[in-house]
C-alpha cells in the first residue's frame, strides 16, 4: 500500500467517513425446544406451543424471512418479522402431532444475519387423544360439587347489597337483602338471578337430540322425581374456609381456605393471600367474592333412557362436565357505587366438544319489594341495556319512591373457529389460551441501563411473573416464574386469560322478556330445558312488557365449546334513581369493562383502632396507605423511570355515623340533589399543591381534597354521647388527576364496610372501620398515669415540652420506662431539631419504639404514630428568643432598668445563641471587657461576671460607653459575646440596656445581686425526656364512695332509647334496651317488681373502663316486661350494695 493511500485511509477514519459495516445479529434465549406430551390431532392450547425470544444484538435491522421445520407437525407463527437493533420479538412455535410417538426435528430461522440460518433442535411426543391433558386432569380430580357445601353471603361493598349463594344464585326471594338499593334501606329490586348453560347433545341411550340446561335457582328447577334432590349447580369444596359462614371474600381472610386447591395450579406462596383475578393478593375491586361450582349433580340426562355421561370413565359425574369459577366485583368509588359485577369462567372438562352451546342468565326483577307484581321491563338496543322499573313508581311497604335496575351484558364467549371477526376489533380468531399477545398490549420491563436483563429498581410494567405482583406491592416476596424475563407469562396483566380483548367474543345473541306465570312444562323456568333453550336461541324477543310479574333471559350463542376450553361470561347489575341516572351509571359499567375490570384504584386501606372512653372516643391508625403506588397512573417522572410509579396517596378522611352504611353523613349533593360524598369529622392531607375542591366533580358535586393540614394518625372525638353506638371509618384517598383522559380522574377513597343484618347485629367490620360505644368507666376506675416531668427536659437545653395522650389504656403497662431523645441537623449554635427517637425499657430489655418521628410532625394538635396505647405531641420552641417574663433581677434590691434583647448591631457577628445567662455583681472589679476599641468600646474593668448557665462557661462581653465615662454607667449598653475562639472568631449574641428606673431613687446593684436572661431553645442533639408509665387500676375504696352515682338511663324508659340498634324489618320493633351506668367492674344486678318479684338477674364481669350494663327488657322467663315501676339491687363483693328504681312507660 502506498504511503499516499495509507494517509487517505487515516484521513477518512479521522473524519468519521470510514466506519464499520452495519450488520444484524440474531440471539435466541433458548438452545432447544421440548414440547413433552401433546395429544395427537389436537391444537392443544396449553402444551402444544412454546415461545422464544429473538433479539437483534447487531447494528442493522434484522429481517426474519422464514421460520421452518424439517417436520410439518411443527410450525411457527409469524414466519416473517423485522426487528430493530437492540429490540426483541416473541415468536411462537406449535406442535400438532399426527401419530403417537416421538417426533424430532430441526427448527431453522432464516434471516439477513451473516450467520443465517440459525438451527435449533426441536422435539415432542404424541400421545393418544383420549389421554386427558394435565390441567383438565386436575379439574377432574377436584372434589365434586354438593349441596352440603353451599354457603350464602352478602355483597355489600358499595350502595348495592344483595344475598348470593355459592351455587350461582344472586338474590333469593322473599329473603332480604335481595339487590337492596341504596344500602341501609329495605328497598329491594330483584327476586333472583341464575346462570344458564345449555348445549345440544345426542343422548347415547336413545339417540335423541336433547338440550340440557344447567342452572341453580330457588324454585322450578329439575329434581330427582324420587328423592327431590335438586339437579343444579353445586359448590365445589376447598375454595372457602369450611368453618366460614359465607363464601370467600377478599376483605375477610377468615373466609379463605388454609391452602388453595391444587386444581388452581398455585405454589404455596399463594396460601394466606387472596386468589385475585390479577394475581396473588391482588384485589382489582374493593369488594370481591370467589367460589367454584360444577354441574356434576345434574342427573336428568345421565339416567335412562338418555344415559349421557360427560366423562365416560367417571360414572359419578353427570351434567355436561362444566366447571364454573365465579367472581363478584364491587367498587366503592362514587361513580361505581351503584353497580355490582358478576364474572364467570366456565371450563369444559368433559370428554367431548359441544358444537352448539349457549351461555346466559335468567332473572326475575322485583322492583318495589317482595310483594310487588307491577313491574315493567324493556331492552334498549342503542344502550345495549335491559332495565326494569315499578310501573306505579311506589314500593311496598311504605310507598317509597322506586328507581330502576339495569342488566348490562358484558363479556361473552368467543368463537375462534369460524374465521369471522365476531367482535369487530380488527382481530380474527383470537383466543385467550393461544399463548399469543394478540393485541400487542403486553409491556415488558423497562431496561433502563440497557444491560439486557431486569434489575431491581427498573419498572417491571406487565412483566410481573405468574403471581402478578412486583416489588411495589406489599405482598411481594421475591421474583417468581416469568418475572422480568421479557416474555409474556400466564398470570401477567394484558396477556391471554387476563386480557378480555384476546377473545373473539360473539356478544349478546338473544333476549326474551316475558310474563312469569305458567309453572307447568311450557313455562319459562330453568326446569323446562326445551323452553329455555328456545328462549336462548330465538334472538331479541318481547323487548317491552309492562305492569306485571316479569322474567328475562339473556343469551350468547350458539358457539362451539371445545373440550378443555375455558370461556367467559359476565354481566353487571346497575341501579339509578331514574332512567337518566341508570344510563349514566351504565357508562361507568362500560368504562370498568373496557379497562379489563379495572377502575380508579384507592390507596391501601389503613388499619383503625378505636377505644371508647368517657364522653369521648380515641381513634388511631397506621400509615401503610402512604406507600401506595398505582401502576395504571404511570411514572412519577416519565423522563426518569428509575423514580418508579406514581404514589397516589393524598390524605385521610375520618367519618362518624350512627348507621353502619354511613348514609346519615352522605351530605354533599350534586346539582340533581342526589347525595354523592360523605362529610368527615376530620380530614388530614399532605402539605402539597393539591387542596380544596377537586375540579373534576360529578354533576356539580366536588370532592374536598383537604386544606394542607399535614398528616395525622390519631384523633380524639369528644362530640359523642355515652351509651350511643357509633360507627367510625378512616379512609385513605388519592390525589386524583384532572388532566387524565378526556374527563379527568376524581380522587378515590378506599372502601369502608361494616355489615349489619336487618336486626342491626354486626356481622363484619373492615380493618379501617370500628363500632364503639363510649361510656363512663366502672366505679373505682383509676386511669393510667405518667411519672416524670413532661414540661422540662430531663437533660439538655431545649425549652419545649411534651404532651402525652393515652389512647388505649389496656395497652399501657406498669413500670415501662420511656426516653424521648432528640437529634439536630447541625452543631451549636445554628441548628434545628431534626427528629425524636422513642425508646422503652421493660425490665432489662430496651426497644426502640419509634425512630422516624420527624420535626415536621411536631407542634400543637400534631401527634406521633401510636405506640403502646399512647401518642406524643412535641411542643418544640423552634426559634431562639428572649423570654421577657422569666428574665430580670432574681437576687438583690436593685431597680436599675436592664432589658435583654437579641443583638442586631453587627450583622456578620450577631446570632441568637441558644443559652441562658447570669450577670453576677461583685464588691470590686471582677472582669474586664473583651476589646479595647475606644471611644465606643473601651477596655473597661467591671464589678460583675457573665456566665452562660446553659453551658456553665464564663463568657466575654463589651460595653457601648455612650457617655464616654470609661465606666459602666446608666445609659450604657452591655453586649454579650459567646462562642469566642479568638479576636477574629466570636459572636455578639445579646444586648442588655442599663438604664435609669422609671421614677424614684436609683438602687445600684450590690455585691451578690444577680440578673438572669432566659431564652427559648429548640431541642438539641442528645436532649431527652424520661418518664415512667403506671397502668390503669381499680380502687375499691373509691368504688365504694361512687356506688351512689349508679343510674339507669333512660329513666323513665318511654317507648324507645337513642342507642337502640336500627331495625330494617318491616314488622316488629326490634330490641329494646336500657343501661345501668357507673357500675363496679364486677357485680350482680337484680331487678324486682315493686311487689318484690324477681324479674331478671344480670351479671357484669368486664373491663374497668366500661361501667355500663345493658338490659333488653326481657325477663328471665323470656317475656317482655310490662310497663310500670321497677326496683334494682346492685351487689359488688368487697365494695358494697346499692338500691335504686326506674320506670318503663308505654
Amino acid at each position: 500500500m502506498s504511503k499516499k493511500m495509507k494517509y487517505l485511509i487515516a484521513w477518512f477514519i479521522g473524519c468519521g467517513l470510514a466506519t464499520a459495516v452495519a450488520q444484524p445479529k440474531l440471539v435466541l434465549n433458548i438452545t432447544s425446544v421440548d414440547f413433552g406430551n401433546v395429544r395427537v390431532g389436537v391444537l392443544d392450547a396449553r402444551t402444544g406451543w412454546s415461545t422464544f425470544l429473538m433479539t437483534n444484538m447487531g447494528t442493522d435491522t434484522l429481517r426474519i424471512s422464514d421460520v421452518t421445520s424439517s417436520q410439518s407437525v411443527f410450525f411457527a407463527s409469524p414466519k416473517t418479522v423485522r426487528i430493530a437493533p437492540g429490540a426483541s420479538f416473541v415468536d411462537t412455535v406449535r406442535f400438532v402431532p399426527n401419530a403417537v410417538g416421538l417426533v424430532a426435528a430441526q427448527l431453522s430461522i432464516l434471516s439477513n444475519d451473516p450467520a443465517s440460518p440459525m438451527v435449533i433442535p426441536i422435539r415432542g411426543f404424541g400421545i393418544s387423544s383420549s389421554v386427558v391433558d394435565p390441567k383438565t386432569a386436575t379439574y377432574r380430580a377436584d372434589s365434586k360439587g354438593d349441596v352440603q357445601f353451599r354457603k350464602e353471603g352478602v355483597m355489600d361493598g358499595n350502595r348495592v347489597v344483595t344475598l348470593f349463594n355459592s351455587n350461582g344464585e344472586i338474590g333469593h326471594w322473599p329473603f332480604q337483602p335481595s339487590a337492596v338499593w341504596p344500602k341501609g334501606t329495605d328497598h329491594s329490586y330483584l327476586d333472583g338471578v341464575a346462570l344458564l348453560i345449555g348445549a345440544k347433545i345426542v343422548a347415547p341411550g336413545n339417540g335423541r337430540v336433547v338440550t340440557p340446561i344447567i342452572s341453580a335457582y330457588r324454585e322450578e328447577v329439575s329434581r330427582d322425581p324420587v328423592t327431590g334432590e335438586e339437579w343444579v349447580f353445586q359448590p365445589v369444596p376447598g375454595y372457602v374456609n369450611p368453618s366460614a359462614e359465607r363464601p370467600a371474600i377478599n376483605k375477610d381472610p377468615s373466609t379463605w381456605p388454609d391452602a388453595w386447591p391444587p386444581a388452581l395450579g398455585l405454589d404455596p406462596t399463594w396460601n394466606k393471600y387472596w386468589y385475585g383475578y390479577f394475581g396473588r393478593g391482588v384485589s382489582n375491586a374493593d369488594f370481591e367474592t370467589y367460589y367454584v361450582m360444577d354441574d356434576s349433580k345434574m342427573r336428568k340426562f345421565s339416567r335412562a333412557p338418555f344415559n349421557y355421561m360427560p366423562i365416560a370413565a367417571d360414572s359419578t359425574r353427570a351434567g355436561l362436565g362444566a366447571r364454573v369459577e365465579v367472581r363478584g366485583f364491587q367498587w366503592s368509588h362514587v361513580l361505581a357505587e351503584d353497580i355490582i359485577f358478576w364474572h364467570y369462567d366456565i371450563v369444559n372438562i368433559s370428554d367431548n366438544d359441544y358444537d352448539t352451546t349457549c351461555f346466559g342468565f335468567y332473572t326475575d326483577p322485583g322492583v318495589g319489594g317482595t310483594n310487588n307484581n307491577g313491574n315493567s321491563a324493556r331492552y334498549n338496543t342503542k344502550l345495549d341495556l335491559a332495565y326494569a322499573w315499578c310501573t306505579s313508581g311506589l314500593g311496598v311497604p311504605g310507598n317509597y319512591k322506586t328507581g330502576y335496575v339495569g342488566y348490562a351484558y358484558l363479556e361473552s364467549p368467543g368463537n375462534p373457529w369460524n374465521s369471522v371477526d365476531d367482535d369487530e376489533d380488527g382481530m380474527m380468531n383470537e383466543r385467550r389460551d393461544d399463548n399469543i399477545d394478540n393485541n400487542h398490549n403486553w409491556l415488558a420491563y423497562s431496561d433502563l441501563n440497557k444491560n439486557g436483563k431486569w434489575d431491581l429498581g427498573e419498572p417491571l410494567n406487565d412483566d410481573l411473573g405468574r403471581d402478578g405482583v412486583g416489588p411495589t406491592d406489599p405482598q411481594y416476596t421475591g421474583a417468581d416464574e416469568g418475572e422480568g424475563d421479557g416474555i409474556p407469562t400466564h398470570g401477567e396483566p394484558n396477556f391471554d386469560e387476563t386480557d378480555k380483548d384476546e377473545s373473539d367474543q360473539i356478544g349478546l345473541q338473544a333476549i326474551s322478556i316475558y310474563i312469569l306465570a305458567d309453572k307447568g312444562p311450557t313455562g319459562g323456568w330453568p326446569k323446562n330445558d326445551d323452553v329455555m333453550w328456545a328462549k336462548m336461541n330465538n334472538g331479541f324477543r318481547d323487548t317491552l312488557v309492562q305492569n306485571t310479574n316479569i322474567s328475562m333471559v339473556f343469551s350468547s350463542g350458539p358457539f362451539p365449546w371445545k373440550q378443555t376450553r375455558r370461556e367467559r361470561f359476565s354481566m353487571a347489575l346497575a341501579f339509578g334513581n331514574d332512567l337518566d341516572n341508570l344510563i349514566f351509571n351504565k357508562q361507568t359499567v362500560q368504562d370498568i369493562y373496557n379497562a379489563n375490570y379495572n377502575f380508579s384504584k384507592p390507596p391501601y386501606t389503613p388499619r383503625l383502632t378505636a377505644v371508647p372512653g368517657n364522653g369521648r372516643v380515641f381513634l388511631y391508625w397506621d400509615a401503610i396507605a402512604e406507600q401506595s403506588v398505582d401502576r395504571f397512573l404511570g411514572f412519577e417522572d416519565p423522563n426518569d423511570l428509575s423514580k418508579g410509579y406514581k404514589k397516589n396517596f393524598e390524605g385521610y378522611s375520618l367519618y362518624r355515623s350512627t348507621e353502619p352504611e354511613f348514609n346519615d353523613v352522605k351530605l354533599v349533593t350534586d346539582s340533581r340533589g342526589e347525595p354523592k360524598y360523605w362529610k368527615p369529622i376530620a380530614q388530614f392531607d399532605l402539605v402539597d399543591s393539591i387542596a380544596g375542591p377537586d375540579p373534576v366533580g360529578i354533576n356539580g358535586a366536588h370532592f374536598w381534597r383537604g386544606a394542607n393540614t399535614g398528616l395525622q394518625h390519631s384523633y380524639v372525638d369528644t362530640d359523642v354521647k355515652n351509651g350511643v353506638r357509633y360507627f367510625y371509618a378512616v379512609v385513605s384517598y388519592t390525589k386524583g388527576d384532572p388532566t387524565r383522559g378526556t374527563r379527568g380522574l376524581q380522587p378515590t377513597e378506599c372502601p369502608k364496610i361494616i355489615t349489619a343484618d336487618y336486626a342491626g347485629n354486626i356481622k363484619f367490620i373492615d380493618i379501617n372501620a370500628a363500632v364503639v360505644t363510649p361510656n363512663a368507666p366502672a366505679a373505682g376506675y383509676r386511669a393510667p398515669s405518667v411519672e416524670g416531668n413532661l414540661n422540662q427536659v430531663t437533660q439538655g437545653i431545649g425549652t419545649g415540652r411534651l404532651s402525652l395522650q393515652v389512647f388505649d389504656p389496656t395497652l399501657v403497662q406498669e413500670g415501662d420506662e420511656y426516653t424521648v431523645t432528640f437529634t439536630a441537623d447541625a452543631p451549636l449554635p445554628k441548628y434545628a431539631t431534626k427528629s425524636g427517637i422513642i425508646t422503652m425499657k421493660r425490665g432489662v430489655n430496651i426497644d426502640t419504639v419509634m425512630r422516624d418521628f420527624t420535626a415536621e410532625n411536631f407542634g400543637a394538635e400534631k401527634y406521633s404514630m401510636p405506640f403502646n396505647g399512647m401518642v406524643l405531641s412535641v411542643l418544640n420552641d423552634t426559634a431562639v428568643s428572649v423570654i421577657d417574663t422569666s428574665s430580670g433581677w432574681v437576687v438583690g434590691r436593685s431597680n436599675v432598668f436592664m432589658r435583654p434583647a437579641i443583638d442586631n448591631s453587627f450583622i456578620s457577628r450577631n446570632i441568637a445563641w441558644p443559652g441562658d445567662y447570669e450577670i453576677k455583681f461583685t464588691e470590686s472589679a471582677a472582669d474586664t471587657t473583651a476589646f479595647d476599641a475606644p471611644p465606643q468600646y473601651p477596655l473597661m474593668p467591671v464589678n460583675f461576671t457573665i456566665t452562660n448557665t446553659t453551658s456553665g462557661k464564663r463568657v466575654k462581653f463589651i460595653i457601648d460607653d455612650r457617655d464616654a465615662s470609661g465606666t459602666f454607667s446608666l445609659g450604657d449598653t452591655l453586649r454579650i459575646i459567646d462562642g469566642y475562639a479568638s479576636e477574629a472568631d466570636f459572636k455578639i449574641v445579646y444586648k442588655v440596656s442599663y438604664g435609669r428606673p422609671f421614677g424614684g431613687t436609683v438602687n445600684y446593684p450590690q455585691s451578690g445581686d444577680r440578673f438572669v436572661i432566659k431564652t427559648t431553645k429548640p431541642f438539641f442533639a442528645g436532649d431527652y425526656f424520661a418518664f415512667k408509665t403506671h397502668k390503669a387500676t381499680t380502687d375499691n375504696d373509691i368504688a365504694k364512695n361512687q356506688l351512689s352515682e349508679i343510674t339507669v338511663v333512660p329513666n323513665p324508659y318511654i317507648a324507645t332509647a337513642v342507642w337502640e340498634a336500627r331495625s330494617l324489618y318491616t314488622t316488629g320493633r326490634g330490641d329494646r334496651k336500657i343501661e345501668f351506668k357507673k357500675l363496679p367492674a364486677k357485680c350482680t344486678v337484680r331487678i324486682y317488681t315493686v311487689s318484690g318479684a324477681l324479674v331478671k338477674t344480670l351479671y357484669k364481669d368486664g373491663s374497668a373502663m366500661d361501667g355500663a350494663l345493658a338490659w333488653n327488657l326481657v325477663s328471665d322467663d323470656g317475656m317482655d316486661v310490662a310497663f310500670g315501676l321497677y326496683v334494682y339491687h346492685v351487689e359488688a363483693e368487697g365494695i358494697g350494695e346499692h338500691i335504686g328504681k326506674f320506670a318503663v312507660v308505654k
